[in-house]
């Protein structure tokens, strides 16, 4: 049984990049880069929990730090890169 492959969609108007993060050894860590309005699929997942997803924007050539997404192990699949107040954060999106 494998959890649905993480998807991060990319709603600002710049460029992101960071890492997913998984609870076990045995799962590689993805890092991800997302053009504006875009999104990003990981190749695969398996049977990882996810515990973390970093986002860095992009904004006029500078490094934003995005507020991240912690979990202390989730099969969550759908996440965004929004815009909040003065910053940015990763959120999962609900349906």
């Amino acid at each position: 049984m494998a959890y649905p492959k993480v998807h991060i969609s990319n709603s600002t108007q710049h460029f992101v990049k960071g890492e997913v993060k998984y609870a076990s050894a045995f799962c590689s860590n993805d890092d991800y880069t997302a053009d504006p309005n875009k999104g990003w699929t990981a190749s695969s997942r398996g049977v990882c929990l996810l515990t973390e997803i970093t986002a860095t924007v992009i904004v006029d050539g500078n490094d934003v730090k995005a507020t991240s997404y912690t979990s202390s192990g989730t099969s969550y699949s759908q996440f965004a890169v929004i815009k909040i107040h003065e910053g940015y954060a990763v959120t999962r999106v609900v349906d």
